[in-house]
């Protein structure tokens, strides 16, 4: 995933939403244009605060999935120890009889 294009799609999203608005209420030029700067450096940080919250989330489950392998790989016991007795039998008669 992709995560450095987080905060700048925030921004822009943020600085798009602030354009419209400002068109549509007719504001002062200069204004508006304080009002956007204001927006993308507001945004810019919350994106950043996002991305890193994100990565943490994801480094997480990448952990608890890297240590989860192994449990799920272990031997697990017979389902029915008298046919296992029986092989290991079976085994050790093949054995004696080299």
């Amino acid at each position: 995933m992709k995560l450095e294009f987080i905060p700048k799609f925030i921004t822009l999203l943020a600085g798009a939403i602030v354009a419209v608005i400002t068109i549509v209420k007719d504001m002062d030029t200069t204004y508006s244009l304080e009002l956007l700067l204001a927006t993308l450096i507001i945004f810019y940080i919350i994106g950043l605060i996002a991305k890193k919250i994100i990565q943490k989330v994801l480094e997480g489950n990448m952990f608890v999935r890297r240590n989860a392998a192994p449990i799920e790989n272990m031997e697990q016991p017979p389902e029915n120890p008298k046919k296992e007795e029986k092989a290991q039998e079976g085994r050790s008669v093949q054995e004696k009889s080299e």
